[in-house]
């Protein structure tokens, strides 16, 4: 498949199931631009993998499958960083 048919398939993918995208994302952040940047690193990785996708699966299993992936490891990545903040009594990081 030349590059351009596989750019417009993924894109066609990707338009086609991102209710998943944003359903994962909403689920794991609360904040828009924790949204944002999940849903970019997810994009990212179904891209990455986009070459082994098995056909014998609907791309639904497989979009949902990464996006819950990359959700979990983004969750424990910013709990771990938020976690690592520390404030003293009067709420100064320090």
């Amino acid at each position: 498949m030349s590059a351009s048919k596989k750019s417009d398939l993924f894109l066609d993918v990707i338009q086609t199931h991102k209710g998943i995208l944003y359903k994962i994302a909403n689920s794991y952040c609360k904040e828009s631009e924790d949204r944002k940047d999940l849903i970019q690193e997810i994009i990212i990785q179904l891209w990455k993998s986009f070459d082994n996708y098995n056909h014998k699966y609907e791309y639904s299993t497989w979009i949902y499958k990464i996006s819950l992936n990359v959700a979990i490891s983004f969750y424990r990545k910013e709990s771990k960083r938020l976690n690592n903040i520390n404030l003293n009594s009067d709420g100064i990081l320090f």
